[in-house]
């Protein structure tokens, strides 16, 4: 009967089926030394897979499996025991954190609604400040972004650490940071770019592709180093692009206005298909720069300037 009981549990580990299994063992009885080896076999496995259904936010499913394996903890070692209460403790933290960020958009899309646009601005702004949750930072950036603005269309804001990680990439000698200060004049957080050579290039990722509707490029800047610095915006693909160069003389806060006109071609680009957008230092030494709400302004309706 046991063997049967083994063999079945045997199968069900195969399948990757790890809590039928422990209950084919269960039924076979702890005592012999087989049998808890297999037991903490599958609660090996178990733990893994919970773990990494985690790791990948589907937090009920991870749950679930740490109360399977909860259920034999008498076979787990202290340290394997506080492990498991770590990740469940770990689990209901970000449960609570999800829920209260679900509340946010909520009350930040309700405001949008009736069109309270700075105050929902607002909302959004103190909420990824402190978010550190992928999805949710994703939520919270796409709201920010479809909000309405006097000087266009949001493309980067620099309001979340996590927003740069993945979608701000430096190179060549380059280094991105965001600076979250609540004396920011703009609200929320921007990005402290060091560029330690020539060359040195910060590349935004996954830029909107369709650009064709817009006049202008816009970004606040403020200079971080003592003199004059010079960079090169380029839009376009990696072997055609549209450049322009800026010279930066302030150490305040200004916003810079591109017009797409006054962009210089290289190769063929087209403002309708747009893969790579970057900013390149021009100056032969080490510069600091602080960067903002990067915007494309719109053009004009027809009749209107």
């Amino acid at each position: 009967m046991t063997d049967d009981l083994i063999r079945e549990a045997d199968r069900y580990l195969a399948q990757g089926d790890y809590v039928r299994a422990l209950d084919e063992l269960r039924k076979a009885g702890p005592v012999d030394p087989e049998v808890t080896g297999r037991i903490r076999t599958a609660l090996g496995r178990l733990r893994l897979v919970a773990a990494r259904e985690f790791a990948v936010g589907r937090w009920s499913v991870a749950e679930g499996i740490f109360d399977a394996v909860g259920e034999h903890d008498q076979f787990l070692s202290d340290a394997e025991r506080l492990e498991c209460r770590k990740l469940v403790a770990e689990i209901r933290r970000c449960r609570n954190e999800g829920r209260e960020i679900q509340a946010v958009i909520e009350t930040a899309a309700e405001l949008a609604a009736g069109n309270q646009f700075a105050q929902s601005r607002e909302i959004v702004l103190q909420a990824l400040a402190g978010c550190t949750d992928r999805p949710l930072v994703a939520r919270l950036r796409h709201l920010l972004k479809s909000l309405p603005h006097p000087l266009g269309r949001l493309v980067y804001g620099f309001d979340s650490p996590v927003e740069v990680e993945h979608f701000v990439r430096a190179t060549d000698g380059a280094h991105v940071e965001v600076v979250l200060n609540d004396c920011h004049p703009l609200g929320g957080g921007f990005a402290r770019i060091t560029f330690r050579s020539p060359g040195a290039r910060v590349d935004f990722m996954d830029p909107p592709p369709d650009w064709s509707d817009g006049k202008a490029l816009g970004f606040m800047t403020q200079l971080a180093s003592k003199s004059r610095s010079v960079l090169r915006v380029s839009v376009g693909d990696l072997r055609n692009s549209w450049t322009r160069d800026v010279t930066l003389n302030d150490f305040y806060w200004n916003a810079q206005r591109l017009a797409f006109d006054s962009f210089e071609k290289r190769g063929e680009p087209d403002w309708r298909a747009v893969t790579r957008f970057s900013i390149t230092s021009l100056v032969p030494g080490p510069m600091t720069l602080h960067l903002d709400e990067i915007r494309i302004r719109p053009a004009a309706p027809l009749g209107r300037s």
